[in-house]
């Protein structure tokens, strides 16, 4: 018997110990390529003998057998595949990345129904992560003769005629490195098989020591079937599957997508929010496969980070892998894929919405806050006009129900411009806040943002349906004027209308009545208030902190502040109440020349804006003792 030796093709051993020892951070990987290898041959002879039944012979089952001899220290993968010839051998395992598989695809038929899975090549050659040897026994479909193909993967093969009768298909022996003996473990092969290629339509089989065989695969992809076919008790069992959780799911979306890019997906939204929903390293749920193939769950970008709850799988039929088949290719094909899906999933997430308003409200208290993160993101404007939709807030008038912006809008005064919301930590404390009582007087409605989330997403967002986010904490706000907005659609005529505005209120601050008074509590309060204005939205308080146009919400900037992103705060605008008795009351101290008693009580009221709106008061100690000295005062009275 002749026995030839050849060398690999020009630089494939030092690939091939680049692949082994650097490429591949998982080694179960060698188990996933080596049946999806078995699995595509399998299936490239069940397409061939659809026009040449003589190819399956006498034994027409189609099938992978995984086993191991633990004596022997080796790992047997066989199938009852296409098998190879001696030119097949020499042609497919001398070169890598050369496996027959693309050109057998370019040379199907249109509308030919077949399923590939891999390329034999560099999947092949993974076998030498944890293997000192490999032999390939292997006959070909249709021929009488079987090959022995055997390398230590360093520098070349061998290749000689089999003795003795050699089924048809191909079976690879492992000889297992001693430093990777946990790979002898029955146990731990079939937990592979399980993990990665569960979904292979064909019969993934393991073959004990006693001869007994028994099949360890699913042998159905639950997602190729049609929705029809598929009861909701094996969708949830396959839920559980993939996010190893024991609930059921709270929404499916079992989607078919055809096109330039065709790709099916089976997703879940979980019931219940997962523990590490909000943990820095929580990745994303959403397996990868190609071709019914486990690829991965990490390092690739098939949902955004906003919809990290969402479990379930992508399988892709025409997405390209790079070399190690572990990390995807750099393409655009990804990024189609990843806003397709995300834009049914909110479509979706809408749709249930509008049907079932008590379980989408549910839903939203679980997952609310981080789907809002999406809104931060920016850039797709489609995208985020979908996540706004499906928002949901409590109001002023509505504490008790989430609402949409779609309601709010729907409720807004006639001829009003803006969406106006107040942020807080809790929506019983802002609904009482001092901002909203020109809001309340005048009915207009005021969404209340709880989320720390929401402290972000409205300084990226500007408006939805063209009517513009604003906070009330702004200053200049006209709670009377509202509702008698014009709407700007030049903007030089915007300007010019923002400048007569402008004008306007430098008259007002003339009056006699008040101008002095403002200019006392500047003086009173300098080094604690930024300016001093007569408000136009207060009703029952004396007053409020707030910010000019353009300027850091509060809240936001104390997160800042503590993060160390910002030195320091910045000095708040004081706005007054002059309708209230106490405000009336400091400025007839002050005509009266009692300057230091409206000068403890412009402070003491200047600490009260303050501990409303969750600033530092400046110095508690002083606080303490004016409130003090008054109460003692009101009491001796």
């Amino acid at each position: 018997m002749v026995t030839e030796t050849r060398r690999f093709d020009a630089e494939v051993g030092k690939v091939l110990q680049l692949m082994i020892h650097s490429l591949y951070t998982n080694k179960d990987i060698f188990l996933r390529e080596l049946v999806s290898n078995a699995s595509d041959a399998c299936d490239k002879l069940r397409y061939q003998s659809q026009t040449k039944p003589e190819l399956l012979g006498d034994n027409p089952e189609l099938k992978v057998i995984v086993s191991v001899d633990k004596d022997n220290k080796t790992v047997s993968i066989a199938d009852s595949g296409i098998g190879m010839s001696h030119d097949d051998l020499v042609e497919n395992l001398g070169t890598i990345a050369r496996s027959g598989t693309q050109a057998f695809m370019e040379q199907l038929s249109q509308g030919g129904d077949v399923q590939l899975i891999g390329q034999f090549g560099v999947g092949f050659y993974s076998a030498f992560i944890v293997a000192d040897e490999v032999t390939v026994i292997s006959r070909k479909a249709g021929e009488d003769k079987g090959w022995v193909w055997k390398s230590d993967g360093k520098d070349g093969f061998t290749i000689e005629e089999a003795t003795g009768t050699v089924e048809r298909g191909t079976t690879i022996l492992l000889k297992i490195r001693e430093s990777e003996s946990e790979y002898l473990d029955a146990f731990r092969l079939k937990h592979i098989i399980t993990t990665y290629s569960d979904h292979i339509t064909l019969p993934v089989s393991w073959k004990d020591n006693d001869g007994n065989v028994e099949v360890v695969n699913s042998g159905a992809a639950l997602w190729s079937k049609p929705k029809s076919d598929i009861t909701e008790e094996q969708y949830t069992s396959f839920y559980r599957h993939v996010s190893h959780a024991v609930d059921e799911p709270w929404l499916t979306l079992h989607n078919k997508n055809e096109g330039k890019i065709e790709f099916t997906n089976l997703l879940f939204v979980p019931k219940r929010r997962p523990f590490d929903l909000f943990h820095p390293d929580r990745k994303c749920r959403v397996k990868l496969y190609v071709k019914k193939v486990f690829i991965t769950e990490e390092g690739v970008d098939l949902i955004p980070a906003y919809l990290r709850f969402v479990k379930g799988v992508v399988d892709s039929q025409d997405l390209p892998l790079n070399i190690s088949r572990e990390t995807l290719q750099h393409n655009n094909m990804i990024q189609a894929i990843k806003r397709t899906v995300t834009k049914k999933i909110l479509n979706e997430l809408n749709s249930k919405a509008q049907s079932d308003t008590e379980a989408f409200n549910q839903f939203w208290q679980h997952f609310g806050p981080v789907l809002k993160e999406g809104l931060c993101e920016g850039g797709d404007t489609e995208i985020r006009e979908l996540i706004l939709k499906t928002c949901r807030f409590y109001s002023t008038k509505s504490l008790d129900k989430l609402i949409s912006l779609e309601e709010y809008i729907g409720r807004m005064k006639e001829g009003q411009k803006t969406i106006y919301y107040h942020l807080g930590e809790n929506k019983d404390t802002l609904a009482s806040s001092p901002q909203l009582e020109g809001f309340n007087k005048n009915d207009i409605e005021v969404l209340l943002f709880t989320d720390h989330v929401d402290d972000f997403w409205v300084s990226v967002v500007h408006d939805y349906q063209d009517k513009a986010f604003k906070s009330v904490t702004r200053a200049g706000i006209d709670t009377e004027e509202i509702g008698n907005e014009t709407q700007q659609d030049d903007d030089d005529d915007y300007e010019i209308a923002q400048n007569e505005k402008h004008k306007h209120k430098k008259e007002e601050a003339k009056d006699p009545l008040w101008v002095e008074f403002v200019d006392f509590l500047k003086a009173a309060l300098v080094g604690r208030a930024g300016d001093v204005r007569v408000s136009k939205k207060l009703v029952d308080s004396p007053v409020c902190l707030v910010v000019p146009e353009g300027g850091m919400d509060m809240r936001i900037e104390r997160y800042l502040v503590d993060q160390q992103q910002l030195p320091g705060m910045t000095a708040r605008i004081l706005e007054i109440n002059t309708g209230h008795p106490m405000v009336q009351w400091i400025d007839e101290q002050r005509k009266q020349g009692n300057t230091e008693a409206a000068t403890d009580l412009a402070k003491l009221l200047f600490d009260q804006a303050c501990i409303n709106e969750g600033e530092q008061v400046a110095n508690p100690t002083e606080f303490s003792k004016r409130l003090n000295h008054y109460l003692m005062k009101a009491l001796s009275a």
